[in-house]
């Protein structure tokens, strides 16, 4: 995600993404155009920006405290937890390793929910003071009671039984103990959420045909995200289990050919690229790394100047390098590849290098062990 750090509450870094500038703003504005000014008509234009803001910000406090409830649990189990982060769709706790059973999987899945309800729940209490006490028409109440509504609303939209909601986190883990299989489990969750997805995204038609057309644009872009987590969670699941506990040393590619710094360029394109088949060629010096000259770099260079263009002068300097170290789990080679759509790694020891990882090699990986079985490496 492109998300910046705002804060660090417990050891976790609290990130917010550039979409829920646009839904912290659309919140608000349905608020204090809608909402407020319609049920509160006494209200003025500037009571209820005021409340629409306070109640944006408490909202999104709340769905903060059900991430970091998340966090928190999972932390206390055991699980890294990297940061949270909040976007458009609420919030999300990225965890740096599955759960290691069902039932640490069913801890960190219902805290959440759990705390949406409590938080539902004690503002619903002030709400109820606020009405006993004939304070329905003032700031605080009507603040109280949204929140109640929404927070209790956000609880059960996330145990609905879709991975990768909470529900379909506590529908897996139920799985995950009856069955025993961790990729079995995650399957069935994800189909879940499939099918939920597509019922939002039906529920988002009816409503456009029957005149509620924002609403029904939310409901189909909520499913049609939830549909993509789904599948995306799943195949992220197989990766990381086909790949589990596999270092980057054990994929090594040591079949390459480097080039000195003073090689001309069209001599490294008929060399080593035509003549080894190497679409990236490392500049190095006495096992040095100084950088690494790819196709991208290449094209950046006019046809004609190559004679009198050096590898070194073209090349993408080892500063500007992602690189990895042989005890560097396979995963984690693979996400940065991903991540900054490379095809290739350098793989350093100490210094030197030593040869790369290739994306085309871990996906080869990925599908020999997938064909061998769902779950390469079976967990009780």
């Amino acid at each position: 995600m492109n998300a910046f750090k705002i804060a660090r509450i417990a050891g976790i870094d609290i990130k917010i993404h550039w979409s829920w500038f646009a839904i912290f703003f659309l919140l608000t504005w349905f608020l204090a155009t809608g909402f407020y000014s319609e049920v509160y008509e006494t209200w003025s234009s500037t009571e209820a920006w005021v409340a629409s803001i306070v109640t944006t910000i408490l909202f999104f406090s709340s769905i903060l405290l059900h991430e970091l409830s998340h966090s928190i649990v999972a932390r206390r189990l055991g699980l890294p937890v990297k940061d949270i982060t909040l976007f458009i769709f609420g919030g999300v706790s990225s965890l740096g390793a599955e759960p290691s059973d069902a039932k640490q999987e069913f801890k960190v899945a219902i805290v959440g929910p759990l705390t949406s309800f409590a938080i539902g729940i004690i503002a619903g209490v002030i709400a109820l003071i606020g009405l006993l006490n004939d304070l329905e028409d003032t700031l605080p109440f009507a603040i109280a009671e949204y929140l109640f509504v929404i927070n209790i609303a956000v609880g059960i939209f996330n145990m609905l039984p879709g991975f990768p909601l909470d529900g379909g986190r506590v529908l897996r883990a139920a799985l995950w103990a009856r069955s025993g299989n961790m990729i079995k489990a995650t399957r069935w969750a994800s189909t879940a959420g499939t099918v939920i997805s597509f019922g939002l995204i039906a529920i988002g038609v009816v409503s456009i045909l029957v005149g509620s057309f924002i609403g029904g644009v939310w409901f189909i872009v909520i499913g049609w995200f939830l549909r993509n987590s789904a599948e995306s969670s799943y195949q992220q699941l197989v990766l990381r289990r086909a790949l589990e506990g596999i270092k980057v040393s054990e994929m090594l590619n040591r079949g390459f050919y480097p080039a000195p710094p003073d090689m001309p360029l069209d001599e490294v394109v008929t060399s080593l690229m035509f003549g080894h088949s190497q679409r990236c060629v490392p500049i190095v010096v006495s096992d040095d790394l100084l950088g690494l000259l790819s196709m991208s770099d290449l094209q950046k260079v006019a046809t004609e100047q190559w004679p009198d263009t050096s590898a070194f002068r073209a090349m993408t300097p080892r500063e500007q390098l992602q690189m990895v170290g042989l005890d560097d789990d396979l995963t984690h080679a693979l996400e940065i590849m991903v991540s900054k759509d490379i095809h290739q790694l350098p793989v350093i020891d100490a210094r030197s290098f030593v040869g790369f990882v290739t994306r085309a090699d871990v996906l080869r990986l990925i599908q020999i062990r997938s064909q061998l079985g769902a779950d390469p490496n079976p967990r009780p």
